[in-house]
């Protein structure tokens, strides 16, 4: 049976035959990572479902063939050059914000292990980059009565957009990491957090990066982890999908880049670039989000009470990061090899979001 449009899909994106099966499409599956060059000259698709562990930039596909749209199910980009689709009529879209609840729970959920009298005493926290994620970290924040120090130069100053970088480093308590990764063009980010701004951290502060790991210098955070005796929370890595066995000893918390990891999250980007991808082929969009979704019994409210009352019970229910934690841990064999890391992402039992 020859199918009208042939879509390469990673494989690990989330309920993507829910979505497309309802359309006279080809769907081949594969590993984001083995979706290059070689598959597109062999299966010749006209779209690409992507995540960010495939890169799309002159250096990877040179002969896009009949590719004509792009689809990333992540807020991110840095993976994809877009100028560079632009020039050759590939339209591109990503999902921007699916998964801003979910990494802005995990940085709440990490602070609150690490610190759980920050549930009643007040802290101060500084939120590096506003975006989808950043800003709805400071109304979580916000709500827990933390005041917000944020920092983003591509924004107006604002209720939340309240400091230089010098300031959000230097006087909060907790910093929290929410930019792209940039390395070219005004206040690039690529190893932002060397030894220059590290050295501003508070002595003792907690430092969270759910971002990307190359905005933090390795060499640099392990001196002031020792100097400063620095809390660290990684979810992303510099040298990611390896760990270097010496990181992650000093690390409080360290995960393997499943912030976004809920359901909500997840279904939201397969959501977004399925209704781009309809749009751009004509197709009527037959799949909506909500059936897909059971039902949830985590609410933010109830969250909010119930670390204030019983923090860890609260915490165990709602996200036990410490296995997430745990589970990395127990892979590591001089460091975390690439295939044991993209394994964890591949077999992570999506977290359920805590509902407003």
């Amino acid at each position: 049976m020859t199918h009208a449009i042939t879509i390469l899909a990673d494989e690990n994106i989330a309920n993507i035959d829910d979505y497309l099966s309802h359309h006279d499409i080809n769907v081949i599956k594969l590993k984001g990572r083995d979706i290059n060059q070689a598959a597109i000259d062999t299966h010749r698709p006209h779209a690409l479902f992507i995540r960010s562990v495939t890169p799309i930039h002159q250096g990877s596909i040179q002969d896009f063939g009949d590719v004509r749209f792009i689809g990333s199910a992540t807020i991110g980009t840095d993976h994809v050059d877009t100028d560079y689709l632009a020039k050759r009529g590939i339209s591109f879209t990503n999902a921007k914000g699916c998964s801003k609840h979910s990494v802005a729970q995990y940085v709440i959920t990490s602070i609150l292990t690490l610190r759980p009298d920050s549930a009643h005493q007040p802290i101060t926290l500084g939120i590096i980059g506003l975006g989808n994620i950043g800003s709805t970290l400071a109304h979580y924040a916000h709500e827990l009565n933390w005041q917000v120090l944020g920092h983003d130069p591509f924004l107006a100053a604002s209720a939340i957009n309240n400091s230089s970088l010098d300031d959000a480093l230097s006087r909060s308590d907790v910093v929290s990491i929410h930019t792209p990764l940039t390395h070219t063009g005004e206040n690039p980010t690529h190893e932002m957090l060397s030894a220059d701004n590290l050295s501003k951290l508070k002595n003792n502060a907690l430092l969270t990066n759910t971002a990307r790991g190359e905005i933090i210098n390795q060499d640099d955070l392990l001196n002031n982890i020792r100097i400063k005796n620095l809390q660290a929370v990684l979810d992303v890595f510099p040298h990611e999908p390896h760990i270097d066995q010496v990181l992650l000893d000093h690390l409080d918390i360290a995960t393997p880049h499943i912030a976004g990891y809920t359901l909500e999250g997840k279904l939201r980007g397969t959501d977004m670039i399925y209704q781009a991808f309809c749009q751009e082929f004509g197709l009527p969009v037959i799949q909506q989000i909500n059936p897909l979704l059971p039902d949830n019994p985590y609410k933010w409210p109830d969250f909010l009470a119930g670390v204030r009352s019983q923090p860890e019970q609260t915490l165990n229910n709602y996200y036990d990061i410490a296995k997430d934690d745990r589970d990395l841990r127990a892979v590591s064999n001089d460091g975390v090899h690439p295939a044991d890391f993209d394994h964890l992402r591949k077999t992570y039992n999506l977290r359920r979001e805590w509902l407003s």
